[in-house]
């Protein structure tokens, strides 16, 4: 197919010189054979741009899975584009079926990406197809779940060290839909996507269109916030990380926190906090290790969780992670 230079494929030609990414360099799709992924391999093919597609079937939803694999394979075959399918066995992640095919997902597009990698001794991207409607569910998703308020920065478009790039967070989910029809994909529709039982279906159908009816605009306004944040955190866990270095030292799997520097430090419950994700203590649990911070307060105090021991020792906290029982 010849190039096409036209509306959204302009803008991914654009977006894509402004990340430094050439045809030289290739790029892996994750296509589930939905509207957003199919537009986006579209997109890149009608660009010029050398890519392969990667689709995983989780196999949830029986032959509906199997269809949506079909699908993908087709469009594959139809453009000569080279494909790669994962049948995936899920084992039931406490942390529920969407986290579980998140890291299978992305473990997998990140061999495909090292054998690419090493076969053509060139830079290989992986993309996805996060628009701005998915960036503003995520900024709501980390406002009510998240201990980290720097996660509001929510998705990047690139990260330079995984090389996954998101080259659609400026495009809506309607203009990629209207984008589809024009190029006729007939993109396959996920049913569970309207379960009501994921939160992010719930922010997505009753959340963020009554957001939108009270104040048109929210989700690109939310999207908009998120682009702003990005540098801001960025620098914050860079600043955080200074502070660590100021206030605490390692021994071996304990860390001792030097409580006269820690004090002097504007961000010092950001250090705190940094601990606790270390020690995998619930950020609830923040105040009450603050307590031990305070004048006054005896040597041989102490919190205790199931993974970790802080005690007060004169002008220290130690962190020890808590021994397997026999």
């Amino acid at each position: 197919m010849p190039k096409d230079r036209a509306g959204l494929t302009q803008r991914m030609t654009t977006w894509l010189q402004q990340h430094g990414i050439s045809e030289e360099h290739k790029i892996l799709v994750g296509v589930s054979g939905g509207n957003d992924s199919l537009v986006l391999a579209e997109c890149l093919y009608r660009c010029g741009h050398p890519i392969e597609v990667a689709h995983v079937n989780y196999q949830l939803r029986g032959s509906e899975s199997d269809g949506d694999a079909d699908h993908v394979r087709a469009w594959c075959t139809a453009r000569d584009v080279p494909h790669h399918e994962l049948r995936a066995e899920m084992t039931g992640d406490p942390e529920g079926v969407q986290s579980e095919a998140r890291r299978i997902r992305y473990r997998w597009f990140g061999t495909l990406q090292a054998a690419l990698q090493a076969s053509l001794e060139s830079p290989v991207y992986i993309a996805t197809a996060h628009h701005s409607d998915d960036q503003a569910e995520t900024v709501l998703l980390h406002l009510l779940r998240s201990a980290d308020p720097l996660a509001l920065a929510g998705m990047r478009s690139l990260d330079p060290v995984s090389r996954l790039i998101r080259p659609f967070l400026e495009e809506s989910r309607e203009a990629l839909e209207e984008q589809a029809a024009d190029w006729e994909l007939h993109p396959r529709e996920d049913s569970s996507n309207q379960k009501p039982d994921y939160l992010r279906n719930r922010l997505r159908h009753e959340v963020l269109p009554l957001l939108e009816s009270l104040r048109p605009g929210t989700g690109r306004h939310l999207t908009r916030v998120a682009s702003r944040l990005q540098p801001l955190a960025t620098a914050s866990r860079l600043a955080v990380n200074a502070a660590v270095l100021r206030c605490i030292k390692e021994h071996g799997s304990s860390f001792e926190l030097d409580l006269h520097a820690w004090s002097t430090e504007p961000l010092q419950m950001e250090v705190l906090y940094q601990l606790c994700r270390q020690f995998k203590i619930s950020s609830k649990a923040a105040p009450e290790i603050v307590s031990l911070t305070r004048s006054g307060v005896d040597s041989g105090a102490r919190f205790e969780s199931v993974a970790c021991t802080v005690t007060r020792e004169k002008t220290r906290l130690i962190w020890k992670p808590q021994l397997p029982s026999s």
